[in-house]
């Protein structure tokens, strides 16, 4: 391993937290996976999970929301727990094998309170500081599909389902204290480094900081000080059972967005300050937001926004002599600027690190351009909300590490991957890995297929084109681009193995003008970024024609973020612009071209617009599309494209006009087997994968693409 990089000389330095020495300070953002056994028994495949990351190079883990009182106040189905003993040989054999790798974990312990879904499911009432008001509808319902609802509906429909509240007494807040002891106390036995106390996220120690959720009139209930009382009797009670040597902390929410009466950042700093007083060794600051808002969770936890924990950290690190910790989208060198300023002292980094658990390993070895980015799909978290386990849109292996491992192949075979989108890519990669010999033919002059042209209106998936270039040019994959295969191809060129990974294809519907010259759709689109081999549409006039001859020459059409850049300034578009088809790739075009200042309005025929996108995606994405003025119109019928605008009637049968200067179809993607039934007679071992099999998006290329290469 080469020396450290000066880029990142203050992000990989040691750091300490109380009595634990960290060899850098990159630690696993603690989050939910679903991973453990129903009752809450850690298994291999979550410790496999949490292995991959310390294996990766961070300085600890932490696994979040353990459950101190399992199954009471625990907030859903395969949480892992720590109530009890018998759990105690998991984490023991769990803390080995971390330790093994030279990192670190600790153990983020929770009571869930009002988000206590197993208590609700069991018929338990839910403990808070103070009943609920009344009110408060939530947003959520109406953006579900019917498999989504039934999930998230699961624990209110059990034959022992209810939902009812109990104010705590004192003697409830007692046992609170006490579980969290016990539950540090056998944290401490297992061999685990250390614990942070939950105190965010809407659970039971943030109702009682929230003046949004507390409205009690004792001791706990009032000012700050009262309201932080159960939250430093939590943290007195643990030190007492583990003694001021073990290294315990605290997750605290930096603000609460949304909420009328939520936690302000001066509530935060006071907060903190009681808890570096009672003993806190470190605060790991965070945010939360109204949980019925769709977009809470992307304002707040999951956030949105690079960087939008960071003053609140800032503001608790001026105000206490203690370590300060913090997440949300901060990018290595942005971590690395915050603690070499002393902004904060150490960065949790969750998505990332499931996008690529190596990333810590790959900045210490000047690696960085190796490490495969996060899109910011919010798959990983969404499935949580569904009843899932946590998985990964970019990286097949997250929750599935002890099953998808790459491993040499028996005997090195000739592969040809037809199709340079994201699923041929990944078998490229994988089968390169394995020891195959592996030649890539893609019939444009770029690699990214569908991706690259999404990456103009969506720039995280630019990042994963490049990975995929930067990787493959490191591996022994032979690419040809601007290479077109058929079956003669096939029969001269006599591979062992062919993956067609040949893309989908845009069926023309059957709408009313929609061979109108100022009708786009997919291929026109590709085309008019050099991605694709259609036609120009016939209703662009000459001079724009030779402006984008002019860009393709120069190569900024065949780079989506210089494409996004220079189209905030010039866009050969219309200002009045129809999209017809209200699915993931119609929303992600509407907030796009609404941004670069056009009128957009989506149009789509069934009951619910981007089902395709994971849930904490599609609420960002619907929010901002209404933020910036989109009108998105669902369940039209009977559309019909004219020359100034588009027709369509409601589900009464109204009819109504939309004016259009520009109408773009992004409906009628369907998946092209034709080329692998045309390769089929060659005799060849055959496989496809990626949209020419079945449309499921860069998740669903990736991981078919990923399990083809293993089996090959």
């Amino acid at each position: 391993m080469t020396s450290m990089t000066n880029s990142y000389e203050a992000l990989l330095s040691p750091g300490r937290i109380g009595s634990l020495e960290l060899r850098n300070r990159i630690f696993m953002t603690p989050m939910g996976s679903n991973l453990c056994e129903p009752d809450g028994m850690l298994n291999e495949r979550i410790m496999s999970y949490y292995e991959a990351r310390a294996r990766g190079g961070a300085a600890m883990v932490v696994m979040g929301s353990v459950s101190i009182s399992w199954p009471v106040g625990s907030a859903n189905a395969c949480q892992v727990a720590i109530s009890d003993d018998r759990y105690l040989p998991g984490f023991t054999a769990l803390a080995e094998r971390i330790h093994r790798h030279g990192a670190k974990i600790a153990l983020q312990i929770q009571h869930a309170g009002v988000t206590a879904m197993n208590d609700i499911a069991d018929g338990r009432p839910l403990l808070v500081p103070s009943l609920p008001k009344e009110g408060g509808e939530s947003d959520i319902g109406p953006t579900l599909t019917g498999e989504e609802a039934g999930a998230m509906a699961r624990p209110f429909v059990q034959p022992t389902s209810k939902l009812h509240h109990r104010e705590a007494t004192a003697e409830d807040l007692a046992w609170v204290c006490s579980q969290f002891a016990d539950a540090a106390e056998r944290a401490r036995k297992a061999g685990i480094d250390g614990v942070e106390i939950h105190a965010a996220h809407g659970y039971l120690i943030s109702n009682f900081l929230s003046p949004s959720t507390n409205r009690r009139s004792d001791s706990y209930g009032g000012s700050l000080e009262n309201r932080a009382r159960l939250m430093v009797e939590v943290l007195q009670a643990v030190r007492e059972r583990v003694g001021r040597d073990y290294p315990v902390w605290l997750r605290l929410d930096g603000v609460e967005f949304l909420k009328a009466e939520g936690i302000t950042t001066v509530d935060a700093v006071a907060t903190a300050r009681l808890a570096a007083r009672a003993g806190a060794d470190a605060i790991n600051v965070s945010a939360y937001a109204d949980p019925d808002r769709g977009i809470g969770y992307t304002e707040a936890h999951a956030t949105h926004f690079p960087g939008q924990f960071v003053p609140f950290a800032q503001a608790i690190r001026r105000a206490v002599d203690i370590p300060v910790i913090t997440a949300g989208r901060i990018e290595p060198e942005v971590a690395d600027r915050l603690i070499r300023n002393r902004a904060i002292d150490f960065v949790c980094m969750g998505r990332k690190l499931l996008a690529d658990p190596d990333l810590p390993r790959k900045l210490q070895a000047g690696n960085a351009r190796e490490i495969r980015p996060c899109i910011y799909c919010y798959t990983c978290i969404s499935q949580i909300f569904v009843n899932g386990h946590v998985r990964c849109a970019v990286n097949a292996a997250t929750g599935f590490e002890h099953e998808v491992v790459i491993t040499p192949a028996p005997r090195a075979r000739r592969v040809l991957v037809v199709g340079g989108g994201p699923g041929g890519m990944e078998v490229a990669r994988v089968a390169a890995l394995r020891g195959h010999r592996v030649t890539l033919c893609e019939k444009n002059a770029v690699l990214g297929g569908s991706v690259r042209l999404s990456a103009v209106s969506y720039p995280s998936n630019g990042r994963l084109v490049r990975y995929f270039e930067q990787t493959l040019a490191a591996l022994p994959v032979e690419i040809r681009l601007g290479t077109a295969v058929d079956e003669r191809f096939v029969r001269e060129f006599a591979p062992d193995v062919v993956v067609v990974a040949s893309g989908a294809r845009w069926d023309a519907l059957p709408i009313p003008g929609i061979d109108l010259p100022h009708v786009l759709n997919g291929e026109s689109l590709r085309a008019m970024l050099g991605v694709g081999d259609g036609a120009l549409p016939q209703g662009m006039s000459a001079g724009v024609r030779a402006l984008l001859g002019v860009a393709a020459r120069l190569g900024i059409t065949r780079n989506p973020e210089l494409l996004a850049r220079a189209s905030r300034y010039w866009l050969p578009l219309g200002h009045h612009v129809v999209i017809y088809g209200g699915g993931l790739v119609g929303v992600e075009l509407a907030e796009f071209l609404a941004e670069r200042g056009r009128k957009v309005t989506v149009l789509e025929e069934g009951p619910l617009l981007a089902p395709q996108m994971r849930l904490l995606r599609r609420w960002r994405a619907l929010h901002e599309c209404r933020r910036l003025g989109v009108d998105l119109i669902a369940n039209v019928a009977g559309p019909r494209i004219e020359k100034d605008c588009v027709r369509y009637r409601t589900p009464g049968g109204q009819e109504r006009a939309i004016a259009a200067d520009q109408v773009i179809i992004a409906a009628g993607v369907r998946e092209d087997g034709t080329l692998a039934a045309a390769l089929r007679g060659t005799g060849v071992e055959l496989h496809a994968v990626g949209d020419c099999a079945s449309v499921e998006y860069i998740e669903g290329a990736i991981r078919g693409g990923n399990a083809v290469a293993r089996a090959i």
